[in-house]
């Protein structure tokens, strides 16, 4: 069992809706980075799976592939597995795992891993820890695609409107601000409104603590494993792709 904090516990139920943008701005990125995935030894790893948007991509891109979808908040997992149950969206091919990527029930060999959003929650020791992972159990020719979010660096983020959508009679908003914690980490201050006829009936606050990184910062880790990092789709995407390095054991 792992000892994960879980930092969705108040406010699982805004994820999925709150990331949509997102995914709608660059999934179509994602798609085409992770089709470097096809014909790949072994099930496909989509790390803090979430509601299970990364999964739907990799099961539209990859329509041979397993996937293990590995998730340790029970409120977004609640989302996750309701989906893999269902014939119909996950055509019985999504296996899903409770516990975090380093405590996860994995195969020796991953035909791709996909880590959307989530690198943050990861501290360099644990970030050290993947890279090696990968590099043991990533299939030969196979990629990994991950993505840095801003800030890169420890800086102040002004607080500011992240997301707004209605349902029904109510409308909500979430809102997000940082502030630097160390050199190489910044807490992440996240308030979740509910508004009903101009109302504000409910309030939802909630911090974490998130790792910062650069992309040459993740170059340089992947290298210490006999891996590669390159920038792929635009900029703001924040995305790369991992893949063994010429001599790089597999």
């Amino acid at each position: 069992m792992s000892s994960h904090h879980d930092d969705y516990a108040h406010s699982a139920e805004f994820i999925d809706v709150m990331i949509a943008g997102w995914w709608e701005a660059f999934g179509g990125h994602v798609a085409e980075a992770v089709a470097s995935m096809k014909g790949a030894e072994g099930p496909v790893i989509d790390v803090g799976a979430g509601g299970g948007a990364g999964t739907r991509v990799l099961l539209d891109t990859l329509p041979e592939a397993e996937v293990i979808a590995v998730e340790p908040a029970p409120g977004l997992r609640a989302v996750l597995l309701s989906r893999a149950a269902d014939p119909v969206w996950s055509g019985g091919r999504v296996t899903v795992d409770g516990e975090d990527l380093l405590s996860a029930r994995l195969p020796e060999r991953f035909g791709g891993l996909l880590a959307m959003n989530v690198l943050g929650h990861f501290t360099p020791l644990q970030r050290a820890r993947i890279w090696e992972m990968l590099a043991q159990r990533l299939a030969p020719g196979s990629v990994a695609l991950v993505n840095l979010l801003p800030p890169q660096e420890p800086t102040t983020v002004e607080r500011t409107m992240m997301s707004e959508f209605t349902v029904g009679r109510r409308d909500y908003r979430g809102w997000s601000a940082a502030e630097p914690t160390g050199p190489e980490s910044v807490r992440w201050s996240m308030t979740y409104e509910v508004y009903e006829g101009g109302e504000r009936v409910r309030s939802t606050d909630v911090d974490y603590d998130w790792w910062v990184l650069t992309g040459e910062g993740l170059r340089a880790e992947a290298a210490r494993h006999g891996l590669d990092a390159a920038p792929t789709g635009p900029d703001e995407a924040g995305l790369y792709l991992l893949r063994h390095g010429a001599g790089a054991r597999a």
